[in-house]
């Protein structure tokens, strides 16, 4: 096994249950992950997801997070990255939610920088993927698609000693549902700690065109910045 792989493996005091006992199936990579996160009222969040999730709160608090980040290096357990299909810039609309117990994520919203990968997204996950053009620099992220814009110029600044309840709450999710069966199953995914910065956000313009009515993107009430993590998941 990689030795890095190996060590993902082995790193699983902050997990919140036990990994799965199948052989993990994916290995992917989320870099230079920028979180922004917004409040929402209870009734508005679970209008938009299906009525076999429950709706997850922090302190009754409910959620929902803009994620924009750079995918590298997928592939699976017996194959190897390939440059165009494996490394792409994406941007997510999630909130939170649980089932059995088992607190993970609901997107709303997946766009993706290449065609491709999109659609093979589209065919083996099953998730809302969309191809929209992405391009991001050291300091700026700028999306364009059907469903909307998204600019966001930032400044990394230091790396955060002790995170909040919160801060955790958040970003340590380790499963997403599709919510579209009676008995949704969770996906599995496993990861080390979040590595969480502060960001300093120089200029944001967020123009989602389904939910702009719901949720004031411009001004995030909380903002993260990570490095990024290396993932193995695991197939339903």
């Amino acid at each position: 096994m990689n030795k890095e792989i190996e060590d993902i493996l082995t790193c699983t005091e902050h997990r919140p249950w036990k990994m799965p006992n199948q052989k993990w199936f994916w290995y992917q990579e989320w870099n230079g992950v920028i979180f922004l996160h917004y409040q929402i009222e209870e009734k508005i969040i679970r209008g938009l997801v299906p009525a076999s999730l429950e709706l997850d709160s922090f302190d009754g608090s409910y959620w929902i997070s803009v994620v924009a980040f750079s995918m590298n290096e997928i592939h699976t357990r017996h194959t190897f990255p390939i440059q165009y299909l494996s490394n792409f810039h994406e941007v997510n609309l999630r909130t939170y939610v649980k089932s059995k117990n088992k607190s993970g994520v609901y997107f709303l919203s997946i766009e993706a920088e290449k065609l491709i990968p999109t659609l093979i997204a589209n065919l083996l996950s099953g998730l809302p993927y969309q191809h929209s053009q992405i391009k991001r620099s050291a300091n700026s992220y700028s999306l364009f698609g059907k469903r909307g814009k998204i600019e966001i110029e930032f400044n990394i600044t230091n790396q955060q000693s002790n995170s909040s309840k919160l801060d955790l709450w958040l970003t340590e999710r380790y499963c997403l549902y599709k919510g579209k069966n009676n008995d949704p199953i969770p996906l599995e995914v496993h990861h080390k700690p979040w590595e969480l910065y502060g960001i300093d956000i120089g200029g944001l313009e967020i123009q989602y065109n389904q939910w702009n009515h719901i949720v004031d993107f411009q001004h995030p009430a909380l903002c993260h910045y990570s490095p990024g993590v290396k993932v193995v998941a695991w197939n339903l």
